[in-house]
């Protein structure tokens, strides 16, 4: 089952690929182009994700049918993550190979924006700065108020409930408020099923920091200085740890929730709900066929009772690498694209990204729209939720050492401590894992 699944999603990909025009390169990369125009300026662009190549393709079309005075021909390159991260930091690096912009992906964010290689796009976005929820450009910035880059999407964290569990264990998701009615929740969905409410991933963070965000702690400082050795993320651990040894929780197999183990568990039933974004979204639809109709969307339990039940995770800063020619063309385009009702909606309707464009959240095409694979999987509608939250949202801090610290997080900090030491004391197992952090 998990191999037809994958082979699914691989297939969809392909298809999607191959109608932008997509197409293998020498070094194993791919490469797509929008429609040409005789005078455009030639725009290179890098990206790690192939889903995106359409995204932009399709927003350098719509460009120059508005903007037919400064028309672009743009050349979107794709690769492994890893290697294209590399790739471009060693082109920043050395000054020369660089596309004129990129997509970077959050936790390797830090790298390219303290070394300086980032271009300031604050006159580009000034125009929307009204429209959107800014908190996904601010945290593409600096202390100084220079934003560097726009995300995809809003990034709110839910919670997806499987309801065929919930509902046989007669439970019904919107009486759970705090992290303590989840566990007690938890408690009897064991006890009625024989599932755990959820899992924790030992190569990721996501559910650890989601809980860490909504106490306001972060992994980085204002300075941007490693910052693992706190009370609110020892406390963070110990709560997690409880739920393992309650059997509330469990070690996600695979190690993530990005694991064809993962997802074939998933799919078929294996745990009651995942704490993560509403970009998860297109993982159901890609991965987990038959959970179309059974799953439901809830906002994100809290500490306390009253708090703001709403944080952003995850994510991918699309930025102008400095040494560009065509400084203001690249930085007026990638505004229009991740930040116009055209490029919001692109997102929302073919990539299931929850808009940072806020109008969009009350436009009825949007979210009343029957057609729409992501509003028609899922039995509660997400925009319910991000309009019950509003835009009072906390986002991480990327600044500094962030992504060196990124790296010993989902490398040896959570498998140690959900796995390999969990006697430790939480303090001193997190004072070993920062001591490691070279940057």
């Amino acid at each position: 089952m998990k191999k037809k699944l994958l082979a699914g999603a691989l297939a969809t990909a392909m298809a999607l690929g191959m109608s932008f025009g997509v197409g293998a390169t020498d070094d194993g990369s791919t490469q797509g182009t929008n429609t040409f125009v005789d005078g455009g300026t030639e725009l290179s662009f890098w990206t790690f994700q192939e889903l995106h190549v359409g995204f932009w393709t399709s927003m350098a079309d719509v460009w120059n049918e508005q903007n037919p005075d400064r028309p672009i021909n743009l050349t979107v390159t794709t690769g492994e993550s890893h290697s294209t991260h590399s790739k471009l930091l060693i082109a920043c690096q050395s000054g020369e190979g660089a596309p004129d912009m990129a997509d970077i992906e959050i936790g390797y964010y830090g790298s390219f924006l303290k070394d300086g290689y980032l271009l300031p796009i604050n006159d580009a976005v000034e125009p929307y700065e009204d429209d959107v929820v800014m908190s996904r450009v601010s945290m593409y910035g600096d202390s100084e108020g220079n934003y560097y880059g726009v995300d995809f999407h809003l990034g709110a964290t839910v919670a997806y409930y499987n309801m065929d569990i919930m509902n046989e264990a007669g439970v019904d998701p919107a009486d759970i408020v705090t992290w303590d009615d989840y566990v007690e929740a938890g408690k009897t969905v064991l006890e009625k099923t024989g599932k755990p409410m959820c899992a924790v991933e030992t190569s990721d963070l996501f559910f650890p920091q989601c809980m860490m965000l909504e106490k306001n702690a972060q992994y980085v400082d204002d300075e941007g200085n490693p910052n693992l050795v706190t009370e609110e993320h020892a406390e963070v651990i110990d709560y997690i740890r409880e739920m393992i040894n309650l059997g509330v929780c469990e070690i996600a197999p695979g190690g993530g929730f990005h694991t064809e183990e993962w997802y074939g568990h998933l799919n078929d039933g294996g745990v009651a709900s995942v704490i993560m974004p509403l970009w998860y979204m297109g993982r159901f639809t890609d991965y987990c066929a038959d959970l179309d109709g059974k799953m439901a969307i809830y906002p994100i339990p809290v500490w306390n009772e009253g708090d703001v039940r709403e944080v952003l995770q995850g994510g991918t800063g699309t930025s102008v690498i400095k040494g560009t020619e065509n400084e203001q063309l690249a930085k007026d385009f990638l505004a229009f694209a991740k930040l116009s009702k055209e490029g919001c909606t692109y997102e929302w309707n073919e990539l299931g990204f929850d808009p940072i464009r806020t109008e969009l959240w009350d436009d009825p095409e949007i979210t009343d729209n029957k057609d729409n694979k992501f509003l028609a999987y899922f039995t509660t509608n997400p925009f319910d939720v991000l309009k019950a939250n509003g835009t009072d949202v906390t986002a991480p801090n990327i600044s500094g050492a962030y992504s060196a610290t990124y790296s010993t997080l989902v490398s040896t900090t959570y498998s140690n401590a959900f796995e390999i030491s969990v006697d430790q004391d939480a303090m001193e197992l997190l004072q070993g894992e920062q001591d490691s952090i070279i940057y």
